[in-house]
């Protein structure tokens, strides 16, 4: 068996399934724009893709890296690409966990206890739209 592209297929397969969903969030938020009483199913739609998908397969790939990098017999210390890659997703993670999810978790405690929207009443409230800002500035 070659453990090399058996690595590389969970490798891109869990890039492909935790990473495609995010291309998504920006839609559904326009979508939101134009109706905000949907605010709350997208709010929580959001946050489980988020923390059942693309977090948990996200951390699978700190798994399916190591295991590219330890069978194609590369030393890692001497490689600046990897480095540097490992460096930016060990940030994204980071972000994801310190800023992301508990911003996402705040906006769905929010759209929890909000009152539905009147018809022709304006936009979310000042403070919804602080954290929909900081998701789009971190996300």
């Amino acid at each position: 068996m070659n453990w090399f592209l058996l690595w590389l297929f969970l490798h891109i397969l869990a890039a492909v399934i935790a990473f495609g969903p995010i291309f998504v969030f920006p839609i559904i938020g326009t979508l939101v724009a134009q109706s905000p009483q949907n605010m709350r199913f997208a709010v929580e739609l959001n946050h489980r893709i988020e923390s059942r998908l693309v977090l948990p397969l996200a951390l699978t790939m700190l798994v399916s890296g190591s295991g590219l990098i330890w069978t194609s017999g590369i030393n890692f210390f001497q490689t600046a690409f990897l480095i540097v890659g490992v460096a930016l997703y060990l940030l994204a993670l980071a972000i994801a966990f310190a800023v992301l999810l508990p911003t996402t978790q705040r906006l769905l405690q929010i759209s929890e206890h909000a009152p539905a929207p009147t018809p022709g009443g304006g936009g979310p409230p000042p403070q919804v739209m602080a954290l929909v800002r900081r998701n789009q500035m971190f996300g």
